[in-house]
């Protein structure tokens, strides 16, 4: 999957729909950042690792939402000013755009002009979504990476999947 936001082409009805994925694509994304972040803040020190205790304490923050996980954070990493009010802002966004976006475009919606805007808008979000997220990943990578959890070894699981799949296409 390539991580450019694509451009605008005007191909047909579902291109606005297809944008409108793309951002709740990027919102998971960011909110599974801040997953790593608060889990990689919440383990105790590698010598004392066990699955166990990352089972325990996994089990406990994926039941947490986006908003909630970063307020687990503040205070013990360190994030700037400038980057919590960032994330703060992709919270709203994240949270008009999977609860309110669609009702608030109603007009535009049925507007060609308005699509137009709507995937206007949602390259922006997109953009912020992911800039977030490398603000956050900037931040956890360094933890893990005391835990084994290197761009080596993110690597080497994302070509076993890379693998897996071709497999399975293959097999279709």
């Amino acid at each position: 999957m390539s991580l450019e936001i694509p451009e605008i082409d005007n191909c047909c009805e579902k291109e606005t729909y297809a944008f409108f994925g793309l951002a709740a694509y990027w919102a998971q994304v960011l909110e599974h950042s801040a997953l790593n972040l608060a889990i990689v803040l919440n383990l105790p020190g590698a010598s004392l690792m066990s699955q166990e205790i990352f089972d325990n304490v996994y089990s406990t923050l994926t039941k947490k939402t986006f908003g909630q996980l970063l307020k687990s954070t503040k205070g013990i990493s360190n994030i700037s000013e400038a980057d919590e009010s960032y994330l703060g802002e992709a919270l709203e966004l994240r949270n008009i755009l999977i609860h309110h976006y669609f009702r608030e475009h109603a007009e535009n919606l049925v507007s060609a002009v308005g699509r137009q805007e709507i995937k206007k808008e949602l390259q922006l979000i997109i953009s912020k979504f992911k800039r977030a997220d490398k603000i956050l990943e900037d931040i956890y990578a360094p933890l893990w990476e005391r835990y084994g959890v290197t761009e080596e070894f993110i690597g080497e699981h994302l070509e076993e999947l890379r693998v897996k799949a071709e497999i399975r296409d293959k097999d279709t």
